[in-house]
């Protein structure tokens, strides 16, 4: 078999450069699509995890303040109208909000023997730690103190400042409400107070606060107050 090494020819120049080009133009755009992907996924696994942790530290707060100001005489007040010369000096008052909002404190029968007074008070308040917001819980014996610094004794981070930063935290009680349970012929009028504790929390994550997620929550506080 006879070649004709004439008619044998290689790319040129050109063609090697423009293949090279397009290669590069196809290599760059699959690198930065698999980027976009993992940063996608990056994010979306970020946004996941702050918002558990808020949802973590609602049902904390919202599991105490439920079942805060229970008194086991409490029960003694019911269509009662001596309830407060009786039992009022250990039925523990209403739930205090300080004046900025952002902590609440309560007392708590936690022994059940109908005295509220003697038992560790309850509280949870937004502080800030190093330049982050933190929420801290009061586990202190004496009662709790809103305006101490952060990180006092008795009071106990519940969120972690090195991975989310709570940057907003409120709580009222613009939804409770009095009603009459008892007005009988001889002028007698039972009041009670149906509390319902409104809290707002929004937090960011540390390393990236453009991840933001916000969490709200009503809660019937389950023991009404009587007066």
């Amino acid at each position: 078999m006879n070649i004709r090494w004439s008619q044998q020819k290689g790319m040129s120049l050109m063609e090697v450069l423009i293949a090279m080009s397009i290669s590069l133009v196809v290599t760059a755009s699959m690198i930065a699509l698999m980027s976009n992907s993992l940063g996608s996924t990056a994010r979306i696994v970020n946004m996941t995890k702050l918002s558990d942790d808020l949802r973590t530290t609602m049902q904390m707060m919202t599991r105490d303040v439920r079942r805060s100001n229970y008194n086991a005489n409490s029960m003694f007040c019911y269509a009662n109208t001596n309830c407060r010369s009786a039992v009022d000096a250990t039925v523990a008052g209403d739930i205090t909000i300080n004046g900025g909002n952002d902590c609440f404190t309560f007392l708590m029968d936690r022994d059940h023997d109908g005295d509220s007074t003697e038992n560790d008070a309850g509280g949870f308040r937004r502080v800030i730690s190093s330049g982050v917001g933190v929420i801290e819980m009061w586990t202190g014996n004496a009662a709790p103190d809103c305006s101490v610094a952060a990180g006092t004794a008795g009071w106990v981070q519940i969120t972690n400042p090195e991975i989310m930063d709570i940057f907003v935290f409120s709580v009222d009680d613009d939804l409770s409400y009095n009603q009459v349970v008892l007005d009988d012929s001889f002028g007698n009028i039972l009041t009670e107070k149906v509390r319902k504790i409104r809290m707002n929390m929004r937090g960011r994550l540390v390393v990236d606060n453009t991840i933001v997620r916000r969490i709200e929550d009503v809660i019937s506080v389950r023991n009404d107050l009587l007066f």
